[in-house]
């Protein structure tokens, strides 16, 4: 068959398709189309592979950036005025020649969509998603995730931050979120996972999850300690809890979740933090001047509730608790030892915030 014929033959398999999804076809129209697809296999087929694409926009209808290619190619078909609707014959008609073409940017849109789509939000800025499946996404600030959904996978890889997930159940394709050599699988529950410099959290809020780790002899099942005692982390883990997988440690670590810690809420919550990782995740909230670390006092233990974006209190309270100063320069604020204290900054200490806020750290 040559190149022209497939084409024409895909022209009209498309000029069928729009008109089916504009309603009923007339009678005369019905039995038109019974005859064109059994005239030949082919044509059986190429109507199949269209409809297809059509089909599958309708499962990513909420997606903004294919709302306006369908909407283009029912804007061309329309123009061209029902009398039109007949396949066509010989040289294509203009107004389907558009619609063909939008047809083929839906279906390169959704080719990589499946391949791989990001999301990703900026210092201080949250995003709700709603996914092809019906599963919802929330993104922390300053965060990442890139989706690809297969036919019998649900694969999510979270690049940076945090983002918390609420997954609609589907036994049969698993929703699977991956962060640095570690892989949470879920079916239907809601959980959370964050990425640190050195670990991963989980947090669990209903339902359960499978964690897995790579080691680089492939993903086995993760064992946490809890009260001495090695068990799965699936065991675990359950609603309520925070799951902390550290790159130093095999084993991961089982804590108590904070309610108001989660992208969303509003909060950050620090349990025996070590100062290195509390500025860490205050800084994805913090659009004014980065808070730095010296190394001198990275291993300090922090713990404390503060509002997200309140940098100011934040760097009050840790000032207030601890042996350090705050050096502004034009680059960042730089929290050090104090030079005549000579205090084990390995202690831990608890710091609320402020309702008060200084200038002077802006």
């Amino acid at each position: 068959m040559s190149i022209e014929r497939k084409q024409e033959i895909e022209d009209q398999a498309i000029a069928w398709c729009l008109r089916l999804h504009e309603g009923e076809p007339t009678p005369a129209e019905q039995q038109a189309l019974d005859a064109w697809l059994a005239q030949d296999p082919v044509h059986r087929e190429r109507f199949a592979r269209v409809r297809r694409l059509w089909d599958g926009i309708a499962l990513d209808a909420h997606a903004p950036e294919l709302l306006p290619l369908r909407q283009q190619a029912l804007a061309a078909v329309q123009a061209a005025g029902r009398r039109r609707w007949a396949p066509p014959r010989g040289r294509i008609a203009p107004w389907l020649a558009v619609a063909a073409a939008v047809l083929l940017a839906i279906g390169v849109t959704l080719l990589l969509r499946e391949h791989a789509t990001l999301y990703e939000t900026r210092v201080g800025e949250q995003r709700a998603v709603v996914l092809a499946d019906g599963s919802t996404m929330v993104l922390d600030a300053d965060s990442a995730v890139r989706v690809r959904f297969g036919d019998d996978r649900r694969d999510l890889t979270l690049e940076r931050g945090r983002a918390s997930f609420k997954v609609a159940k589907n036994p049969l394709r698993p929703f699977a979120v991956t962060s640095g050599s570690s892989v949470v699988v879920a079916v239907g529950t809601a959980f959370s996972v964050e990425r640190l410099s050195r670990e991963v959290r989980v947090a669990l809020y209903e339902g359960h999850v499978a964690v897995l780790r790579d080691r680089g002899g492939g993903p086995s099942a993760q064992l946490a300690r809890v009260a001495g005692a090695r068990q799965p982390a699936e065991q675990a883990l359950t609603p309520g809890r925070e799951l902390i997988l550290s790159d130093d440690a095999p084993d991961a670590v089982l804590r108590a979740a904070s309610i108001g810690d989660r992208p969303g809420g509003g909060q950050l919550s620090f349990a025996s933090e070590p100062l290195s990782v509390a500025v860490q995740r205050v800084n994805r909230y913090n659009v004014g001047k980065p808070i730095a670390v010296a190394p001198q006092a990275a291993d300090m233990r922090v713990s404390g509730v503060f509002n997200t974006g309140d940098t100011d209190a934040f760097v009050q309270g840790v000032v207030a608790a601890f042996p350090v100063k705050a050096v502004v320069s034009e680059r960042d604020i730089l929290l050090t030892p104090r030079r005549d204290d000579h205090t084990n900054f390995a202690r831990d200490v608890a710091i609320t915030t402020g309702s008060q806020k200084s200038s002077a750290l802006r």
